[in-house]
């Protein structure tokens, strides 16, 4: 995971054509062994990238609350300096 202050940048994953072409040779090969549409293969993939997404957004929340829980800390400290004998 990565911190406030040292943050490794974000790996963007650029979609070529040759993902496309070997995404639907899967998805007919899938539709064969399963004797489904081509369709049903594409919504499956689809619910499972859905799933990704939501998993992703949770762990994302999860790294927020750990640095605000950070924040609060430093903030409790500098109270706790600042405040008189």
């Amino acid at each position: 995971m990565g911190t406030l202050f040292n943050q490794s940048p974000r790996a963007y994953c650029k979609v070529e054509i040759s993902d496309i072409d070997n995404f639907l040779e899967n998805a007919v090969r899938l539709a064969e062994k399963y004797h489904i549409n081509v369709s049903d293969v594409i919504a499956a993939k689809s619910a499972l990238e859905q799933e990704r997404s939501n998993n992703l957004y949770v762990k994302n929340g999860d790294t927020f609350d750990e640095q605000m829980t950070g924040f609060g800390e430093l903030i409790q400290e500098l109270n706790r300096v600042m405040e008189p004998d």
